[in-house]
């Protein structure tokens, strides 16, 4: 009944004549759909700054005008698809990151099984893989790591304490406060429990679903469908 799952910003009654998946909406991202004819873009996370596209205080903000003419001088339209990419089941993230890592999802759901690995092997490994210049990880770095549980996105603290009181060794999530989960990670190895948590940040843990979105589409429309990468926010 309530979703953050709308048109954002443009008309829709526009023709649509290419579609570009991301996300984020960054201006970086709408110049380069632009560039290419895609006028639809289609973003996991809101691309004016706030969880719902909230406008309350914009007016006058330069950057926000900035935004707003890149996508009207383009006829750009903005949609949000994050609730009911999320609700598929499986979960459109979550299978894009099992297809991304070669993850097999264990019989009871909700956990992947992997070969026996190190943490710090492991870390390393997403690094290569992502090319993620600022992972985060929380654990022993000698930990052997069989089972993952996957928080991607925003891992909100009740949800990912389940997953760390579950039979999973490790978390696998996108970012969170710092003193929720990852406090409570830490908490867990100086009790003695084998947990762990790696952290790749948002953009890196959303791309994999919305690679698998685009690859979707692809499916049910004859419009060309492109994915565009959204750089992450940090360096290191």
């Amino acid at each position: 009944p309530a979703t953050i799952d709308h048109v954002s910003a443009g008309d829709p009654l526009t023709p649509v004549t290419g579609i570009a998946v991301t996300p984020i909406a960054s201006l970086a991202v709408l110049r380069q759909a632009a560039g290419a004819g895609q006028n639809l873009v289609i973003t996991y996370d809101p691309g004016f700054w706030s969880s719902s596209d909230n406008l309350d205080g914009m007016e006058g903000n330069d950057l926000f005008l900035l935004k707003r003419d890149v996508i009207r001088d383009h006829h750009l339209i903005v949609f949000n698809l994050h609730d009911h990419w999320r609700d598929r089941v499986p979960d459109g993230l979550t299978q894009g990151m099992a297809q991304a890592l070669g993850w097999a999802m264990a019989k009871e759901g909700g956990v992947f099984e992997i070969a026996r690995t190190p943490l710090l092997v492991l870390a390393r490994s997403l690094v290569g893989r992502f090319g993620d210049r600022t992972i985060r990880v929380v654990g022993d770095p000698r930990l052997p790591v069989r089972r993952v549980a996957l928080a991607l996105g925003n891992a909100a603290q009740m949800p990912t304490i389940a997953l760390l009181n579950g039979p999973a060794d490790m978390v696998l999530a996108g970012y969170c406060r710092e003193w929720e989960a990852v406090e409570y990670v830490q908490d867990m190895v100086a009790s003695g429990s084998k947990k762990a948590m790696i952290l790749l940040g948002e953009i890196v843990s959303a791309a994999p679903g919305m690679k698998a979105c685009a690859e979707w589409l692809k499916t049910v429309t004859e419009i060309p469908v492109a994915y565009v990468e959204a750089a992450p926010g940090y360096w290191s």
